[in-house]
This record gives C-alpha cells, sequence and structure tokens, in this order.
C-alpha cells in the first residue's frame, strides 16, 4: 500500500488529470427527451412539464429523510475510505442547506423544512450507525450493478453512495416524475464522487458539501437552472419551460467558478449561486421559494413513504 502522503498525491493528480477534468465540473443527471416530455405531461404540481406552485406545497411542517451511507472504496480499502466525521459532516451540510440556517453559507436561501439525518434502524429494525462500508473495485469505479446488492428500501430510505461516480462530480439515474424512471427500486439512489464529498472534503473548489446538495435537490424533483435554456421568462410561460419555475433567472448554460454579475437570455442576472448551477461550492448559497415548493411535492407525489 501506498504512504499516506504518496497516496494523497496519487488522488489529487487523478482528480486534476485531464481524463478526469473532461467530468469534474459535470453534474451527470438526467436530461429528458422532448418526446417523453411531451408524452409524461400529468395533472401532477411537478411533472417533468410543469410546476404549479401553491399553498399545498409551502414548506409549512419539517420533515426528516433518513438516509443509509453506502461508502464504496477500492479492493485495497485505500482510495474511497470516507472517514465516519466526513460522513457526518456532510450531513450537517445537507441540514443547513435546505433548512437555510442562521450563520451558515446556506442561510441566503429558503428553508424547505426538509432534514436529513443518518438511519438509525435499518431495513430489518436492528440499530444501525446509518453507514456501510464495502472494498470493491469493480464496485468503486461505479460498475457492476451494486445496487442490488447493497441498496435498502428505496421508498424508505435515500440511498447514498460514494466511489467514482463513474468520472463525474455525482448524478442521480432519474429524475423522480420520469415515467422511465424507477422511483423504489434498488437503482434509485444518489452517486457522489468522494473526491467532492463532505467538508472538508478533499479537493477545492468542491470540498465543502455542495455536490451533495445539488444531487439531492435532482433526487427531489429539480432541474439544472439552466435546463433547456432560457425558456420563457415570465408567467405562466415560466412554469412549463426552462427549468419549470418562475423565481430562477433564466439561464443559458451552466458556469464554473463564481462568475458574480453575469447576464444571460437577454440581460438575466445568471443565478450563479443556486445549488442547481455548477458553480464552486463556496458560491451556493440556497434554493429558491419556488424550488422548495417542487421539492416538496415530488416527496410528497412520487416519494410519499420517505420522510418522517
Amino acid at each position: 500500500m501506498l504512504p499516506a502522503h504518496a497516496l494523497v498525491s496519487s488522488v489529487l493528480a487523478l482528480f486534476s488529470s485531464d481524463v478526469f477534468s473532461l467530468h469534474a465540473d459535470r453534474c451527470v443527471a438526467p436530461e429528458p427527451a422532448a418526446a417523453l416530455r411531451v408524452a409524461s405531461f400529468t395533472t401532477s404540481d411537478c411533472s417533468l412539464a410543469q410546476t404549479v406552485p401553491g399553498p399545498l406545497w409551502q414548506p409549512t411542517t419539517v420533515r426528516r429523510i433518513p438516509v443509509v451511507m453506502h461508502v464504496i472504496s477500492d479492493a485495497a480499502c485505500a482510495n474511497g475510505n470516507v472517514s465516519d466525521a466526513l460522513v457526518h459532516s456532510q450531513i450537517s451540510v445537507l441540514n443547513e442547506d435546505f433548512r437555510a440556517v442562521t450563520g451558515t453559507p446556506g442561510a441566503a436561501g429558503v428553508d424547505s423544512k426538509l432534514e436529513f439525518f443518518l438511519a438509525t434502524e435499518d431495513p430489518a429494525g436492528n440499530p444501525t450507525t446509518g453507514i456501510q462500508r464495502y472494498c470493491n473495485t469493480t464496485w468503486y469505479q461505479d460498475q457492476g450493478g451494486y445496487w442490488n446488492t447493497l441498496a435498502w428500501d428505496t421508498s424508505r430510505y435515500l440511498n447514498l453512495y460514494t466511489n467514482s461516480a463513474g468520472g463525474s462530480r455525482g448524478y442521480v439515474p432519474f429524475l423522480p416524475a420520469d415515467p422511465s424512471g424507477a422511483v423504489g427500486q434498488p437503482q434509485d439512489r444518489v452517486v457522489i464522487n468522494w473526491l467532492a464529498f463532505g467538508r472538508v472534503g478533499p479537493v477545492v473548489p468542491y470540498h465543502q458539501g455542495r455536490t451533495v446538495t445539488h444531487e439531492v435537490g435532482h433526487y427531489l424533483g429539480l432541474f439544472h437552472t439552466y435546463y433547456e435554456g432560457c425558456g420563457i421568462a415570465t408567467a405562466p410561460d415560466c412554469y412549463t419551460t426552462g427549468d419549470r419555475l418562475c423565481d430562477t433567472a433564466p439561464n443559458v448554460t451552466s458556469h464554473k467558478g463564481c462568475p458574480v454579475g453575469l447576464t444571460s437570455c437577454g440581460g438575466a442576472l445568471v443565478p450563479v449561486r443556486n445549488y442547481m448551477e455548477l458553480t464552486d461550492d463556496a458560491c451556493m448559497t440556497g434554493f429558491t421559494a419556488e424550488q422548495v415548493q417542487r421539492m416538496r411535492c415530488t416527496l410528497a407525489t412520487y416519494r410519499s413513504t420517505l420522510a418522517q
């Protein structure tokens, strides 16, 4: 086994290599095809085709979501061996961000009244820390259908995996409203590259836990802010074009760094501080009110047995 300092150096080299950097700024959340979006138009207030905000989806009650953390390392249990402390730090970041906790980087956002906690009981009712560990190079490489072996009941737990994430920062395999998805099936999961996990994570500028916040946003039904480009900025069309929301500014493409003041789509300020952009972790500071309502709708409509 490599000494610790050599291992860290080799890992950081991998993260910054040309092969990895092609994907490191990417979230590979699926973008449903146009034909599917039309075919899947339903009366749901948070379908692929539309968002209908309203009093029903206001965050008036706290809902708590149990998380099972699957830490997948390589066969040597070296690369990917995320510590318990880093796992706990990531749960703290999720709660700060989703609850817009005063005094934290997420304070500028809107409180979703959604909270996350490491599961205390496994599917059989036995006590657990909520952290599961595996050493398997194939699974570490995000291959081999590991979720079929490892997943806890995905209708009751958010199954969060760390491995190499196929070279991306993270992803979900489908959005909950997608009729071709598999809510409640073993493949229903959130996958995060272990190098972009936790606070303080291994690699700047993705070291403050925002990759998980972003991907859990997808898991709860949010599109990227730049989904389908500019869309139509005014109501009611902003609820059926772009990212299906009216209070996220029109945004034609993703952005790196933190280009505050940048404009897009005819002069709109790019929402670079929104969790559903791809800017640096330190740049991201919140969800909007309508993003919160869409997530609350998704939880009730597509993930009705998940939260407590």
